[in-house]
């Protein structure tokens, strides 16, 4: 609601905000060019020219408009990485840029979010999913070896779990639901675009051991395959009618921009992507609707056709021994790296482990790289128990259970989005088993925010005291790029 001031007040109030907008820009500009001009990289950083600028409008809108903050952030979060890797100062673990001030909106977001308006079980959901893992990562730290990747990589896991919680604060109702989540879906427009151009133009990463593969707007090909994953499976459950209502226009349109996307999935080359796509296609077509089965079959099939996916499966038929120097494939190589880790792993650091962001120090010890650098773990069931010991293991197969848990109540009030919040906790621990999922930020908050959008509408339509939906005072959403009226506990 509007805040009741007369008219010479707004007044007053739209120049000192204009003047801040304008002042600060200034401000900013100039304070990049300096920065730009100070030798670093022996060179000017022109993308501190526009990191600085878009750290104030990032502030404006923290203070003024959080709502519509969260929901730039939800529609172009995924096309950001390459200009937020250019504004990152510093190196290895501990470079910071604008990308930093991003993870930290969003735990600003969630506690004043939760601090000033609103009241969602957080106790409850925390206990439920994420705060064990949380405690002992936090914990940890007290014994890392690094420190300041650990503290980088705990934030991330903070931001994770926030982005959960504010799915509860502005998921209200079946509208609000319907908002988020079409701002989710047109997320993939950029990527795809991106994508396709690399495809066109013969760019992409560069993998010395399986050539080109296409990563578009993220930093690695993993990172895109598994967003992929995310939202093909969002937007075939649309297709076939649930998660959000759509004209029979887009629905017509779904199926050619699905193929899309599943051909991009193709060329980041990513195994445990296709793997986990493959799962949810061959489970959907049990559970949900059999008639689809022969057709999912024959399609899967047929991208045997296509020589990159055909040549990265028979891969995993060598070099399973490394027998007469034979060189291991990527799954056998992961399988000698974790028993190299448990045999370096001493008894006495079963329960709590190394530390945080430990595995990546000592693995340059029990198994050193050509470059004498340490690989990571690639499977996050070894890393947290590297890093946590059992203590980190069991809070993270808590937070898988506890999430699924949640995501199978949903069934009850609504069996497509049940299946497909089930299904989403399904992928992110199969493909947990072979890479870093943790340390795929954009990914993860894509993925908790759509888990927590749908347990959030499912306790909402349930009712009661303590869900979103019972609460009055939320705001209500219009539309993903309007911004809100301000509020007098915004200012």
């Amino acid at each position: 609601m509007a805040l009741p001031f007369d008219a010479p007040s707004q007044n007053r109030q739209r120049a000192r905000m204009a003047l801040t907008v304008l002042g600060g820009g200034a401000l900013a500009l100039l304070a990049g060019y300096g920065a730009g001009k100070l030798a670093l990289d022996d060179g000017t950083h022109l993308a501190l020219l526009v990191a600085l600028p878009a750290a104030l409008a990032l502030g404006l809108l923290f203070v003024y408009a959080r709502q519509t903050l969260l929901l730039l952030i939800i529609l172009f979060r995924a096309n950001l990485d390459p200009m937020l890797n250019m504004t990152k100062i510093g190196g290895g673990g501990a470079a910071i840029g604008l990308g930093g001030l991003l993870n930290g909106l969003i735990l600003g977001l969630i506690a004043i979010e939760l601090f000033n308006r609103h009241r969602i079980p957080v106790a409850r959901l925390l206990l439920q999913t994420w705060l064990p893992l949380l405690v002992v990562m936090v914990g940890t730290l007290v014994i890392t070896p690094r420190l300041v990747p650990g503290i980088k990589n705990d934030l991330a896991l903070l931001s994770n779990a926030g982005i959960f919680l504010l799915a509860f604060v502005y998921v209200r109702d079946k509208a609000s639901h319907d908002v988020w989540m079409r701002a989710v879906l047109l997320s993939t427009i950029g990527p795809l675009l991106y994508g396709w151009y690399q495809i066109a133009t013969h760019q992409g990463f560069y993998d010395p051991q399986v050539g080109m593969r296409i990563n578009s707007t993220f930093s690695h090909p993993n990172i895109f395959a598994f967003y992929l994953v995310l939202m093909v499976s969002l937007l075939f459950v649309v297709w076939r009618g649930g998660l959000l209502p759509v004209s029979t226009r887009v629905r017509r349109l779904l199926p050619p921009y699905i193929l899309l996307l599943l051909f991009l999935l193709m060329t980041t080359k990513t195994r445990s992507a296709w793997g986990a796509m493959a799962v949810f296609f061959l489970v959907y077509s049990l559970v949900m609707e059999r008639k689809l089965l022969p057709l999912l079959i024959l399609a899967g099939l047929a991208s045997l056709l296509m020589p990159d996916v055909r040549e990265r499966m028979t891969e995993l038929t060598t070099g399973n021994s490394g027998m007469y120097y034979q060189q291991l494939n990527s799954f056998a190589w992961r399988k000698d790296m974790w028993m190299a880790a448990l045999h370096f792993m001493e008894p006495s650091h079963y329960l709590f482990g190394y530390g945080k962001e430990s595995y990546a120090f000592y693995s340059r010890l029990f198994y050193p790289l050509g470059n004498g650098e340490g690989p990571p773990a690639h499977n996050v069931y070894m890393q947290v128990f590297f890093d946590g010991g059992v203590m980190g293991l069991a809070g993270f197969v808590w937070l898988l259970i506890g999430t699924g848990a949640l995501a199978a109540g949903v069934r009850k009030t609504d069996r497509m989005e049940g299946f497909l919040l089930v299904m989403l906790v399904l992928e992110f621990a199969l493909v947990s088993v072979s890479d870093n999922m943790l340390d795929y930020l954009v990914y993860n908050w894509y993925l908790w925010f759509v888990l927590g959008a749908g347990i959030s509408l499912h306790l909402a339509r349930r009712g009661g005291p303590e869900t979103p939906g019972a609460v009055p005072r939320h705001p209500a959403i219009r539309s993903p790029v309007v911004a809100m009226p301000l509020r007098r506990e915004e200012l």
